[in-house]
């Protein structure tokens, strides 16, 4: 091991973060394990819980159908004797305490002059009494009932889904039917026996593995026979909640259970870890129980708390000793912090502190003093580079002002005319001109946009603007301007640049325009009528590319109050972030929004807005020029 290596080894000694890294991991593996463990002898628990449940409940039912079984053959032997088939029903009742009721129902008709006939016995649940009495009648139609109609037409013992019986018992029952035949093996009626849903829903209540388990019982077709909620138990069955999320898995869930099924699920239910257990009973009815794992885990969850706080004691005690062996350590770097903090505030002939070891601080120490040289030469490379910088800004701002003075701001301010021009560079200096002049009740007019950006630009332009002066002041027609400008353009053009222009003249008087396109953008037009549209134009080629190139002229007569809008793809092409142009349609839209007495200062004002939103503040990427004229 090499000697510059001894303090990194030092100091990686008494890194607490590893210590704290390590024992969290041994943390993480027990609480694995340990979950495991809890979650299998839960499962093992629960289900010792369930089947003992199942086997108590199936106790009941088996002694109710036992109770009703032993009967039948009674019933049959004394069908004639109407006050002992009361007492059979009476002894039924009291020799059995989970049966609270029993009837002997029979077919309408079978006894003369009784179309309804049902001994019935009963327990009151509120006085503990019993009283007989006959349940049938008019209002109290039993035959369509379901535990007297499915036994008649299975010809079987049936046990009922559960109902609040209106016409015997008055409280909420499932009923154990069994259908008598005579000799001939006539179907003469049922005999049943009822069972309180109360002490099932009591017994199932007081079922509670854990703290905040609890469980239910459910009927064939899902109704909820006894439920913690007792605003759900025979108003909801357990499709009602699935059915509303479509929660598959739950559904799927809920059809094993009506189909006899026996599981164990876990699941996670609104942030809530669970599990559900449960199972068939005889008479297809389903119990499940609902258990919550935070119960399992609480006293999991106490031993990790435990282990947090010695392991953030531990930690601190650590943390604490291995601070001060490392300030004794790292004394040299807070000499190091403060001299860099003296670079920092400007002071580049600060002392750096010396280092007598042969490891990384001395490394460091040499690398700020080389840093402290380099700076120091950097600062004197910067000032020249800064003086530089500052005398090509001022010769720019100068080479600007002089590009705008050539440029004419005075507008002409003659009745029966408005025009407004300006020019917004992308950089210092750009390469878009517009020119305009009155002569003979003839205004002449201009704009142009020069190839590329910067000084170059710059120069073209002073160039084309001061050879369509030149040529303008010559009387010719527009097609000879545009030639004489181009042959101009092009000779000695060795940077090959070139110029798209559009000029024409109007005539005051008349409204007669006559203009030539060399390569522009099409001007836009708005009649009095409100309606903007682009002025057709040959596709002349932009001028300083070829000279001799034959350029054709065209004419139009403008209508009084006509408003036209010259500008350089600056305008068409102004980009937002996302890269979206305002285009030539946006253009137009808004040139026909413009109300037809509006200025042509007004014009150029409102079409800088538009851009400016439009926009959203992006960087101009080009130069921008935006001409109107307006001729009453």
């Amino acid at each position: 091991m090499s000697i510059k290596t001894k303090f990194s080894s030092r100091l990686s000694l008494y890194i607490v973060g590893f210590s704290a890294l390590l024992l969290i991991a041994v943390m993480l593996l027990y609480g694995m394990f340990a979950r495991s463990a809890i979650q299998n002898e839960a499962q093992e628990n629960t289900e010792k819980v369930l089947d003992n449940t199942i086997l108590e409940i199936e106790k009941v039912i088996t002694e109710v159908e036992r109770a009703v079984d032993n009967v039948d053959w009674l019933v049959m032997r004394n069908l004639g004797d109407e006050k002992f088939l009361y007492e059979i029903t009476r002894e039924v009742v009291l020799a059995n305490p989970n049966i609270i009721g029993s009837a002997i129902a029979f077919e309408p008709g079978y006894y003369k002059g009784k179309p309804y006939f049902a001994p019935y016995t009963f327990t009151n649940a509120e006085t503990g009494t019993t009283r007989s009495f006959q349940m049938g009648s008019e209002q109290y139609d039993y035959p369509v009932l379901d535990w007297y109609q499915i036994p008649k037409l299975l010809d079987r013992p049936y046990w009922s889904e559960p109902y609040f019986d209106e016409g015997g018992g008055f409280q909420r029952m499932s009923t154990y039917s069994m259908p008598l035949r005579d000799a001939e093996g006539r179907f003469v009626g049922v005999i049943t026996a009822d069972i309180s849903l109360e002490w099932l829903s009591h017994k199932v209540a007081t079922l509670k593995p854990y703290e905040h388990s609890y469980t239910m019982l459910i009927g064939r077709n899902g109704t909820y026979i006894a439920h913690p909620d007792s605003s759900k138990v025979l108003n909801e069955t357990i499709f009602s909640g699935q059915m509303i999320s479509m929660d598959e898995q739950a559904i799927a869930q809920a059809r094993d259970m009506l189909s006899g099924g026996r599981n164990f699920i876990s699941y996670k239910y609104q942030g809530q870890g669970r599990f559900t257990l449960y199972g068939p009973l005889s008479n297809g009815w389903c119990l499940a129980m609902m258990c919550f794992y935070s119960d399992l885990y609480k006293v999991l969850s106490i031993m990790n708390w435990i282990m947090l706080s010695i392991l953030i004691l531990g930690m601190t005690v650590l943390f604490l000793g291995s601070r001060r062996i490392i300030r004794y350590e790292t004394k040299p770097i807070e000499d190091f912090s403060r001299a860099a903090l003296s670079i920092a505030g400007g002071d580049f002939q600060t002392h750096i502190p010396e280092v007598k070891t042969e490891d990384e601080l001395r490394d460091l120490r040499d690398s700020l003093s080389f840093m402290v040289r380099s700076i120091n030469d950097y600062m004197e490379r910067l000032k020249s580079t800064t003086a530089a910088k500052e005398r090509y800004e001022s010769e720019l701002g100068i080479a600007r002002d002089i590009q705008m003075s050539l440029l004419p701001t005075d507008f002409p301010q003659i009745e029966g005319l408005q025009l407004c021009a300006l020019v917004h560079p992308a950089r210092e200096v750009g390469g878009d001109l517009y020119d305009f002049h009155i002569n003979d009740n003839t205004l002449y007019f201009a704009v142009g946009d020069v190839s590329g950006k910067g000084v170059p630009a710059s120069l073209f332009m002073a160039i084309t603007r001061a050879a369509l002066r030149f040529v303008g002041a010559m009387g010719m027609n527009m097609a000879d301007v545009m030639s004489r400008v181009n042959d101009t353009l092009c000779d000695g053009n060795d940077a090959e640049l070139f110029v798209t222009l559009f000029i024409a003249r109007l005539n005051l008087e008349t409204g007669e325009m006559t203009y030539c396109n060399a390569g522009h953008n099409p001007i836009v037009l708005l009649p009095p009528d409100g309606k903007a549209e682009f002025l057709h134009a040959r596709p002349n080629l932009a001028a300083g590319l070829f000279p001799g190139f034959p350029y054709q002229e065209e004419s139009i007569t403008i209508t009084p109050g006509t408003s036209l809008c010259l500008y350089t793809d600056g305008v068409t092409e102004a980009e937002r972030d996302d890269k979206r142009q305002y285009g030539e349609e946006r253009l137009l839209e808004w040139m026909s929004s413009q109300p037809g007495d509006r200025s042509s200062a007004a014009l150029v004002a409102s079409l800088l807005e538009s851009l400016t939103a439009f926009t959203e503040g992006a960087e101009q990427n080009d130069d921008i020029t935006i001409m109107t004229i307006r001729w009453k």
